[in-house]
């Protein structure tokens, strides 16, 4: 196949910035908010600063701000206290394991404090209700962004130990400032579950401990309203997402009453008891790593992907670890271009990352933008925009960080289209499509990035694309767990190809197999341990020397 460039004219947020360098652009179907329409007006899209809230959905949130003028009246004098604070909340944070620095770094900068990293795949922190709403909108390696509600550790001293005692605590929450109260509108809402090690058995099942958990706060609602009304559980948007979270321990052994470090193997279930945190997450339901390029929101789990494909938060996480986010931001000072390469892309996650960094693209545009299920778009109305707070529920907040966003967007791919380069090559033609089809869903963005077809082995980069020390090549090989077939003579290929086309840069290759490294022989910089599945993975760093400059010091 010969050198393909993406030259789709789409933009993600054309429907508020309409006209770019001149040109009239227009909405393709898969852009809006059902797939059966090209055009943004037919659904009452706002233009200009109110662009992103639907007007079926604006209306229904101004009808709860009515309803919810009765509900700010029950709450307790507590939850009063917590408003008039800035309301500094208490938030926790999922990813990829081995990519907690990032995301304490990612959440640092849109104003986060109190950032702590509680294990290697979660980072807890506190914000004010709008920092939390630019966390779901501009995290990119972040899955779970949640609000906590409260922790049994603060009651309940010697633990849960059976359902019984869970639904008590569940009751004991003030449900009215969640879901509503006897007057006013209830929330929709869902229950997950999430155990980090090993609970008594009551608590074991979690489809149960999650009926236990929706039975209370039903019930709780229920004999608040005159008329017995409940509120309704909803699995594909709910308003009020819930995440609880059970961490077993044991009583024994402890002057505290418990042992946190005991093996779970040596409890005794009599011993055994559960801490309960329960949390509401502040986007809709569904991880946070998936954009929407790849497919629609609703078709995610269903559409063809490569076998081998990273997550969309990997590959961002490990492209800022890598430092391209630096890189960009240096060619924004200097005006030197920042240049990436993926000799083995695949579907082309990390060039597609790349692209959206360099045009400093939100991830939450992302998904607004490439919506194609029917109804409510979740991720234009997020749920934290829907709760029963006017902190959160402030259509103009959010509307003036979607704003923001897209502005800088539209300025970023301006930019980007003149001091950025980004080329992939992939071998495998089911690949090249599938990576093409990304490269294409990125609309604007997506020009930024070119593919080529071909072992790259035979790969020749044209003259002046590589800029040393301006140039990170990137690159995701067959390690032999998902893909067999040549191993070996993919990474020969790989290491000639480095040899050969990256001289003067550093070079970034994921491996979760030593081996097969060794076939590259060269000698590592710089080691990032990350976990994706059961497969423990290195984000390998390698400064590949200027040839002239080797010799040299041979000769020498």
């Amino acid at each position: 196949m010969p050198h393909i460039n993406s030259i789709s004219a789409i933009f993600f947020i054309t429907f508020c910035f309409v006209q770019i360098q001149g040109l009239l652009l227009t909405v393709p179907s898969y852009v809006v908010v059902k797939a059966s329409t090209s055009s943004a007006s037919r659904y009452g899209l706002f233009a200009s600063n109110d662009w992103i809230i639907d007007r079926d959905d604006s209306q229904r949130l101004h009808e709860q701000d009515d309803s919810q003028r009765h509900d700010k009246s029950i709450i307790n004098d507590k939850t009063n206290d917590m408003n008039n604070v800035e309301n500094v909340r208490a938030y926790f944070a999922t990813c990829i394991p081995g990519l907690h620095n990032i995301l304490s770094s990612e959440l640092e900068a849109l104003g986060a404090t109190d950032i702590e990293t509680k294990s290697n795949s979660g980072v807890s922190f506190t914000a004010s209700p709008t920092v939390g709403l630019k966390s779901i909108l501009w995290c990119r390696s972040a899955h779970r962004i949640m609000e906590l509600i409260s922790s049994s550790e603060d009651e309940y001293y010697d633990g849960i130990r059976n359902s019984r005692e869970l639904y008590d605590f569940i009751k004991s929450l003030h449900t009215p400032s969640l879901l509503g109260d006897g007057k006013g509108g209830l929330l929709t809402f869902s229950v997950s579950t999430i155990y980090t090690s090993r609970v008594p058995k009551e608590l074991c099942h979690s489809h149960y401990t999650a009926l236990t958990v929706k039975n209370a706060l039903v019930d709780d609602v229920r004999e608040l309203r005159e008329d017995g009304s409940r509120p309704d559980v909803n699995t594909i948007d709910p308003d009020l997402p819930f995440v609880v979270v059970l961490r077993g321990r044991s009583l024994a052994g402890s002057s505290r009453g418990y042992n946190r470090e005991s093996d779970d193997d040596q409890f005794n279930d009599d011993d055994l008891v559960a801490d309960v945190d329960i949390y509401r997450c502040l986007h809709s339901s569904g991880s946070l790593h998936r954009r929407g390029y790849r497919s629609s929101a609703d078709d995610y789990d269903t559409t063809p992907i490569h076998r081998a494909a990273m997550k969309e938060s990997l590959a961002a996480g490990l492209l800022l670890e890598a430092g391209w986010d630096k890189l960009i931001s240096a060619a924004k000072i200097d005006g030197l271009k920042a240049v990436l390469i993926d000799p083995m892309t695949g579907s082309a996650t990390l060039p597609t990352e790349a692209a959206m960094i360099a045009c400093d693209m939100a991830p939450g545009l992302s998904r607004i933008a490439t919506y194609t299920g029917s109804g409510r778009n979740p991720h234009t109305v997020p749920p934290a925009v829907r709760w029963k707070e006017e902190d959160f529920n402030n259509n103009h907040v959010w509307n003036e960080l979607l704003n923001e966003a897209a502005s800088r967007a539209k300025n970023g791919v301006t930019w980007a289209k003149s001091n950025v380069v980004i080329q992939c090559n992939e071998k495998n033609d089911r690949a090249v499509t599938l990576a093409a089809s990304s490269i294409k869903n990125l609309g604007v963005i997506g020009s930024i990035v070119s593919l080529n077809e071909g072992d790259c082995l035979n790969w020749t980069l044209q003259n002046e694309v590589v800029i040393p020390g301006r140039t990170i090549f990137v690159c995701n090989p067959p390690w032999g767990v998902r893909l067999t077939d040549d191993i070996d003579a993919s990474w020969v290929s790989l290491r000639e190809f480095l040899r050969r086309e990256a001289s003067g840069s550093e070079a970034w290759v994921l491996s979760g197999n030593k081996d097969l490294t060794k076939i590259l022989r060269m000698r590592t910089s710089r080691k990032v341990v990350v976990k994706t599945a059961d497969e423990n993975l290195r984000w390998l760093q390698y400064h590949i020397f200027q040839k002239k400059e080797t010799e040299q010091i041979q000769v020498t």
